[in-house]
């Protein structure tokens, strides 16, 4: 496969109710991530989708509230996986979609992340190792 998804978020005005309702449902373990970027809150919720003895299945993500700066509501996204982010939003943008998050770095060597909107307003995000 090219370019594979990598994890989701799933993300509201409420990431306490979200992560009790996805707890709830699925049996999903939600801890908190332990860190920030400029567009994202202290309170990221990291998921493991796949309890154990099934933690290698499965794609990770993320629940964490939305702030008053964001100008939607709620979003379910996925990220996929490029070798170049500026290249890909480049694609995007040519292609009639639009950048939303330029490239950013994340703690811990966890690579960079960009996120754009497709041409339905459909939020994907964008992950570089």
């Amino acid at each position: 496969m090219g370019n594979p998804v990598l994890f989701f978020e799933i993300a509201g005005k409420d990431g306490e109710m979200l992560r009790k309702f996805y707890t709830d449902m699925f049996g999903w373990t939600i801890l908190p991530f332990g860190w920030s970027t400029a567009h994202f809150p202290n309170d990221i919720l990291a998921i493991d989708p796949t309890p154990p003895p099934l933690e290698d299945e499965g794609i990770k993500g993320h629940i964490f509230p939305l702030s008053e700066d964001m100008d939607f509501s709620n979003r379910v996204s996925i990220f996929i996986q490029v070798d170049d982010l500026d290249e890909t939003l480049n694609n995007v943008e040519n292609l009639g979609g639009r950048t939303l998050v330029t490239p950013q770095v994340l703690p811990d060597n966890m690579g960079s992340i960009a996120m754009f909107l497709d041409p339905s307003g459909n939020v994907v995000g964008l992950h570089k190792s």
